[in-house]
């Protein structure tokens, strides 16, 4: 794209016209009232004007942005062509409203007609100012859009910096526990933990829940080398929301967590439900480890509410009942 273009928006389109009609109905109302003529027909003449003049900007804009601006890179240039396609844009807009106005047989006054040639090189000049401040203001909401972009961008990319790093130490502190254990299981951990980063380590911020469950088996299975298969995982109704989108590590964060926090020595039974409602989906992430007394959330937890709240406008609950569970919320 050039640096020049615009992204306009239908929003912006529906502005331009707007506002050309009302000026030009106002322009127009000025000037029949000035020559003793009807202001209803001038309301009329003027809303067909500015309608033929934002038609035919809008075809202008979208032929320039399409085939002119990506051959531009001087500044002055830009301007240059710019200014020209806005004045004839006005330019042959006059005309052509004139035409329609005329095919309606709405009264004119003389003193327009005796000037026509005048009008319609005015019109064109006008035309110019008006899409140098419509131009400004697009350029100025794209330049928001764009900071609040890239400031987005940027929490989010520090955020999963953090839950990686947090996620990494801790798979990589069980695996040197595992060394001086057995270190075959060692070994085995590691080839699986190439295995889950080639697939995790991918810069997508959300992917889908089915993803993130083949994630959390894996994740499973290396904690278990550790654990010595005590962790039991149980998924219920995973096809109902296979290609919801989730921020990666949610559900994996849950698993991770409950393992850290419940695990007493004997076996851990995690459960992970899904509830697939009309204006959300629920993901309980249950487990029957130590009981959470006072839970605090930490750098993974924290982390996790922000991410979730960033990129799908999600929360994330605890409830102590008979297990420990924690509940994702994702708005549709």
């Amino acid at each position: 794209m050039s640096k020049f273009e615009l992204k306009i928006s239908p929003l912006d389109w529906l502005f331009i016209i707007i506002v050309a009609i009302i000026f030009s109905s106002v322009l127009s109302t000025i000037i029949f009232i000035t020559l003793n003529s009807s202001w209803e027909h001038s309301l009329i003449v003027g809303a067909i004007l500015g309608f033929c003049l934002a038609f035919i900007s809008i075809a202008l804009i979208s032929v320039n942005n399409r085939y002119i601006l990506p051959k531009i890179n001087k500044t002055a240039i830009w301007w240059i062509i710019s200014a020209i396609l806005a004045f004839f844009a006005g330019y042959i807009g006059f005309y052509f409203a004139f035409f329609l106005v005329k095919s309606l047989y709405i009264p004119i006054p003389v003193g327009i007609l005796s000037n026509i040639d005048i009008l319609a090189l005015f019109s064109g000049l006008l035309n110019y100012l008006m899409g140098l401040i419509i131009y400004l203001f697009v350029r100025m909401k794209t330049k928001k859009q764009e900071i609040e972009t890239l400031f987005t961008e940027g929490r989010i990319f520090s955020l999963n910096t953090q839950l990686n790093s947090h996620f990494l130490f801790n798979v990589l502190n069980s695996i040197i526990e595992l060394l001086r254990v057995d270190s075959n299981k060692a070994e085995e951990a590691l080839i699986k933990l190439g295995r889950f980063f080639r697939k995790a380590l991918n810069e997508d911020p959300i992917i889908k829940i089915s993803e993130e469950l083949d994630n959390v088996r894996t994740y499973v299975e290396l904690e278990n080398l550790r654990y010595n298969g005590l962790i039991q995982l149980n998924v219920v109704d995973e096809e109902k929301v296979a290609k919801i989108l989730i921020p990666r590590f949610s559900i994996q964060l849950l698993v991770e967590n409950a393992i850290k926090h419940g695990f007493t020595g004997k076996d851990l039974n995690i459960e992970i439900l899904f509830k697939n409602l009309d204006s959300s989906v629920m993901i309980h992430v249950l487990n029957d480890g130590k009981k959470i007394e006072n839970l605090n959330f930490g750098t993974g937890l924290t982390n996790l509410t922000k991410r979730l709240k960033v990129l799908c406008n999600g929360e994330l609950e605890f409830i102590q009942k008979e297990k420990n569970e924690f509940i994702i919320n994702l708005p549709k």
